[in-house]
């Protein structure tokens, strides 16, 4: 399984893929900050975990809930979640089509893990 951590500043990322070790053992997991490396991701089956605010390279207004409408139009069914401690945005977010989020603040929360291992299949 490969989960992608897209637009993270670095301690934010690195805080996610302790996250993502604890929840989804062996999985791989890749921090991405640019379009370009973002776009090696488009065609595989992977869970991506955006951030609403993207840090990095991307186009110049593009947000995270951009990128995941984006996604789930290119891939219906994909498995995109925001990354997110506001309720508005996570709503919003799964308008767009992303399944059901977490904020930073939970990381450690229960549901949270469950909301990955759903999404994951595990």
């Amino acid at each position: 399984m490969n989960v992608v951590l897209v637009g993270h500043c670095t301690p934010d990322a690195f805080m996610l893929k302790g996250m993502v070790d604890r929840v989804l053992p062996g999985a791989a997991v890749h921090s991405i900050n640019d379009d370009e490396s973002l776009s090696d991701h488009y065609g595989e089956e992977s869970v991506w975990l955006v951030n609403r605010i993207l840090d990095g390279a991307f186009a110049v207004g593009q947000s995270g809930m951009d990128l995941i409408e984006s996604r789930v139009k290119g891939l219906p069914g994909a498995k995109v979640l925001l990354i997110s401690d506001l309720e508005e945005h996570q709503a919003n977010a799964e308008k767009l089509g992303a399944h059901p989020g977490f904020g930073k603040k939970g990381l450690y929360d229960e549901t949270a893990a469950d909301r990955l291992r759903q999404v994951a299949g595990h």
